[in-house]
């Protein structure tokens, strides 16, 4: 009997099957039906009948700074059902030539909204005010369902940029007449009037990184007990690095003091007095008063009264003025900034329609500013990029991936494969010459067992070659429990597509955009060719995601976060300068062990070596009186003492460094400029330029030799008596425990930290020059110029510089030498070159007790010394000293310094 070909299966087999494929094909039809039928869901579309809608207000009332992070605060009023998605923020701007034509930033900054029925949220997004060299118009605000679909979007409308070099003044204050008055000021190398922003509890930022978009921030008659203790937190760092502080006590100290933490307070308050008569208020700076008295105030103001308080949160506290047991202008130094407290109240009755309101501002901002008010307007300024990459481009070297000993396992795998195809398989073959017919067998058995492995260990490799190499440079504050951390981050992701990057804490984060790394670039205006990584960044409250979006296989994408931190424990120093012999103690109670640790002075250092958790390191050695040497910064030196040649940087030779401690040397080399060639600079931006936050001014100006090391060294930080350095063995941040693509990647992390010390003197001591050196406080010439750090230029007027004498203790002094460095005469700095030549430089000194300038003469080594240091010391242990021109002349001179021969007693 003949059996079909179709009969395979039973006929009720076959009608099974026909039954339950019908059965299915009908279920999945009327589930396509319900769904087509279900009404939209009311608050996740954009067609629902009431939707949310947002406002926006970016930057500091609508003042922002290019290249800064930039506040954008968004009102959400929901006057509909519940709502949940997200709010995010671009930048757009426009070409220079074409306004009309606007660019949307490829990068978006997010945070997740939820809303209830008729409710408001007000919420701040962070961005970076980058556009390229686009004209920068705004920020766009977009506001989405959990669907993606766009509910709202608004714009803000075309707000100030803050030129480069001009100074931004944050103002926390009820007092109407403090804005006017500082609206009349006219500082030197301002492109317009000061920019002045009013901020209050909601706009003053709780981020350091958006701090800094502020020279200085007022605090007058302003309930500071509105303020979080986070914002109080974030105000200290700020100024730690950098920024500048100005208390206002007066008749409302207690409103506006009263609730400040001790660190933040420069004396111990009191009560009120009233200001005594006769009293010039313009005298601090050296001032010579006119017959009219005019810095007399006509009807004495309310003051509030205070008595100098010492505290390791300060580097030094010195009285500027006042009256008898009346401190009336206070200055402190913390870290690289300035606290200053004034005991009157300059905008509050009686002396806020006074007339020289204003020009004591002026006085009182311009001594703050010094150095940042001497960049010319006229000068070239470049954006820094993100975490100041253009001066420390040589950190690009520590996040590439190393080649990883798991590519060994695909290397050992193909020797194997040779192997057996070639010598393995001769040797069988020659043992069991039956089997030469099957040797083809044995061939393709060998490829396709080979190709599996091959294919296993590459899928595995794969894997496992995600990576996250990162640096972190960690600012600890002057009281050791708080910092900053700047972290430079480089992602590598073998595969294509988006890479999906989240760190574990809240942080401030965006990629470094490839116009930075292009360092060899001809034309630095050239930005247009440079193409930006697609990035979406969503703010959360315990971490902040960060999605790119590749298009290329293998891409390493480098990132960076800077972040707020509380430390757990505290790292503390004290050091002491007695009978020439610093004394010192370094107590670690940091919860990492701490490796290479130095404490850096101007032009030397003392190593410490390792401290464990715990330990409390002290020391005993002699300060030696070193004069700089010009093409060597502190890596240099410390490099050498382990060692190591100077400028050691062995990616420069494709190399790597073998060791920890070489690892740390490099680092060190990196951030003193080895490693970056800006062309805009002519090489290295920190010792060929003028850095100041996130800029870079190119003054074009020449001096004899422009690798000369005065007071600036990038090691140390910027106005602290000493710098210590180490790095932590254990992470401080939780950068290690970041996924890429919900793996966790391998890589190496290093934490650099850096912190001042603050030091007290006792017994014999002498100074040495480079521990204490001037600075600018007052201004009167029309063409003088900041050319590098601590070298300046001028051929008319003159720059008053203040030198402060260490400590407030009783101190004798012997004698006293004064050098102001003439760089066409002495080109390396005092003592090199011809002392032949005749220089140009004229300088006067304050004597306190005429009240005159008296003129100076310099030795050939350009010094002045003298032992009747009573008369220009004057009442409160700071000298005057004035420094301008013998003829028409250009005149290059450096800063001044001071050295001490005395003793100091208890």
């Amino acid at each position: 009997m003949r059996t079909s070909h179709n009969s395979w299966l039973p006929t009720s087999g076959r009608k099974k099957i026909i039954y339950s494929i019908g059965i299915c094909t009908l279920a999945l039809l009327i589930l396509v039906i319900y769904h087509l039928a279900l009404p939209p869901s009311t608050p996740q579309t954009a067609a629902s009948g009431i939707n949310p809608t947002i406002t926006i207000e970016a930057g500091f009332e609508n003042t922002y700074r290019s290249g800064y992070w930039t506040p954008v605060r968004v009102t959400i009023d929901n006057n509909g059902p519940a709502f949940d998605g997200k709010i995010s923020v671009r930048t757009f701007s426009g070409s220079i030539r074409q306004q009309h034509i606007d660019t949307i930033s490829p990068w978006s900054f997010e945070q997740p909204v939820t809303l209830a029925q008729g409710a408001e949220k007000r919420l701040t997004v962070y961005a970076p005010h980058y556009t390229g060299n686009l004209l920068t118009r705004g920020f766009l605000a977009t506001l989405s369902n959990s669907l993606g679909q766009t509910i709202s979007t608004q714009s803000s409308r075309q707000g100030y940029e803050v030129q480069p070099g001009d100074t931004l003044v944050g103002v926390l204050s009820d007092n109407e007449a403090l804005e006017p008055q500082l609206a009349k000021l006219t500082l030197i190398n301002q492109s317009g009037s000061l920019n002045v922003s009013r901020l209050d509890t909601r706009t003053l930022p709780t981020l350091e990184t958006a701090m800094e978009n502020f020279d200085v921030l007022i605090l007058d008659n302003f309930a500071t007990n509105t303020l979080s203790a986070q914002q109080l937190t974030i105000l200290e760092t700020w100024v730690n690095r950098g920024g500048i502080l100005i208390e206002v006590g007066g008749l409302n100290w207690q409103r506006t003091l009263g609730p400040l933490p001790e660190s933040l307070l420069p004396v111990t308050m009191q009560g009120l007095n009233v200001l005594p008569a006769q009293t010039h208020l313009l005298s601090f700076n050296g001032n010579t008063i006119a017959p009219a008295a005019t810095d007399i105030p006509p009807v004495p103001p309310t003051i509030s009264t205070a008595t100098i308080h010492e505290q390791s949160a300060f580097s030094s506290i010195q009285t500027v003025f006042g009256t008898t047991n009346m401190p009336l202008l206070v200055q402190g130094h913390q870290g690289a900034g300035i606290i200053c407290y004034l005991a009157f109240d300059l905008a509050a009755p009686p002396l806020n329609n006074w007339g020289t309101s204003s020009g004591i501002w002026q006085m009182l901002l311009q001594r703050v500013m010094g150095d940042h008010l001497l960049i010319s307007s006229g000068a070239q300024s470049y954006d820094g990029g993100p975490g100041q990459i253009l001066t420390r481009g040589g950190l690009i070297n520590f996040l590439a991936p190393t080649i990883s000993p798991l590519s060994l396992e695909l290397i050992g795998l193909i020797i194997g494969y040779l192997l057996f195809l070639g010598p393995v398989r001769l040797w069988y073959l020659r043992k069991h010459p039956q089997a030469r017919l099957q040797s083809w067998r044995i061939v393709l058995c060998g490829i396709l067992v080979f190709s599996l492995l091959s294919y296993g260990v590459a899928a595995s490799i794969k894997i496992r070659a995600v990576t996250n190499n990162s640096v972190s440079l960690i600012q600890i504050n002057q009281n050791g429990t708080a910092a900053h951390a700047t972290t430079y981050m480089g992602v590598l992701v073998p595969g294509q597509g988006d890479m999906n990057l989240q760190l574990p804490e809240a942080s401030l984060a965006e990629p470094i955009d490839g116009q930075y790394l292009n360092r060899n670039a001809s034309n630095p205006d050239n930005q247009t060719s440079m193409e930006s990584t697609p990035t979406t960044v969503t703010y959360n409250p315990h971490n902040t995601d960060l999605k790119l979006y590749n298009d290329k296989l293998w891409s390493i994408d480098p990132i960076i976060s800077e972040q707020d931190l509380t430390l757990q424990g505290k790292l503390s120093g004290h050091l002491t300068l007695q009978n020439n012999h610093v004394l010192g103690t370094v107590h670690n109670n940091l919860p990492t062990p701490l490796s290479d640790a130095y404490v850096l002075f101007p032009h030397t250092f003392i190593p410490l070596g390792h401290l464990a958790v715990g330990q409390t390191r002290t020391f005993d050695v002699l300060l030696k009186n070193i004069m700089p040497v010009s093409e060597q910064t502190l890596a240099d030196q410390i490099g050498r003492q382990t060692g190591l040649p100077g400028q050691y940087f062995p990616y420069q030779q494709k190399k790597q460094p073998q060791t920890n401690q070489q690892q740390h040397m490099a680092l060190l080399s990196a951030l003193s400029g080895i490693g970056s060639n800006y062309v805009a600079c002519e090489g290295s931006c920190l010792t060929h330029a003028i850095t100041s936050k996130s800029t870079i001014y190119v003054t074009g100006g020449q001096i004899p030799d422009p690798n000369l090391k005065n007071d600036y060294d990038p090691l140390l930080i910027p106005g602290a008596q000493a710098t210590l350095i180490a790095w932590s063995d254990d992470p401080l941040t939780a950068v290690s425990a970041s996924t890429v693509n919900q793996q966790t990647p391998q890589g190496q992390h290093t934490s650099f930290l850096q912190m001042p010390l603050s030091m007290e003197y006792s017994g014999a001591i002498t100074i040495p020059q480079d521990s204490i050196t001037g600075t600018i406080i007052d201004i009167a010439s029309y063409d003088a110029g900041a050319i590098l750090p601590g070298a300046y230029t001028l051929s008319t007027g003159s720059l008053k510089f203040e030198i402060a004498l260490p400590g407030t203790k009783r101190l004798a002094i012997k004698s006293l030498t004064i050098t102001v460095p003439d760089l066409i005469k002495h080109p390396s700095g005092p003592g090199s070159g011809s002392s032949i030549h005749n220089g140009n430089i004229q300088a006067r000194l304050y004597n306190w007790q005429s009240k005159t300038w008296e003129p100076i003469n310099f030795t050939p080594a350009d010094t002045f010394t003298t032992r009747q240091a009573e008369k220009y010391t004057g009442p409160y242990s700071r000298i005057l000293i004035q420094v301008g021109n013998k003829s028409t002349a250009q005149i290059y001179f450096g800063k001044p310094l001071l050295s001490i021969n005395g003793n100091v007693t208890p």
